[in-house]
């Protein structure tokens, strides 16, 4: 439960991060960012790995650039189950790049202490 916890607060963390840094995101309050982070969590362990093992064919093609665009698909998924404002896909995609490196840095942070 604690690890848990933890991860959706770097979620939080890492949305805040991106909206801060991208004119396309945003959020209402702090409520609906903690909910988008729990969201968030929640479509990255369920829904991303299917489209990764759907979209393989492509992602093998690219080189591994279409899994930025399956990282802009979670954002988006995200931003239509809660409060999370996207603007345009591109600006999802950015969003996605941010959170997905934002959480990195914080998990070995995290992971550390």
């Amino acid at each position: 439960m604690r690890k848990l916890l933890i991860r959706i607060i770097m979620n939080m963390i890492a949305i805040w991060l991106a909206a801060y840094l991208i004119a396309g995101i945003s959020y209402p309050s702090l409520s609906s960012l903690f909910f988008a982070a729990l969201i968030f969590a929640v479509v990255n362990a369920i829904i991303k790995p299917i489209l990764v093992i759907i979209s393989f064919p492509l992602t093998l093609l690219t080189l591994g650039l279409f899994l930025l665009v399956i990282n802009g698909i979670t954002v988006e998924i995200t931003a239509m189950l809660t409060g999370l404002h996207t603007a345009t896909f591109m600006s999802s995609i950015q969003a996605g790049i941010i959170i997905a490196i934002s959480n990195w840095f914080l998990y070995k942070v995290f992971n550390k202490a």
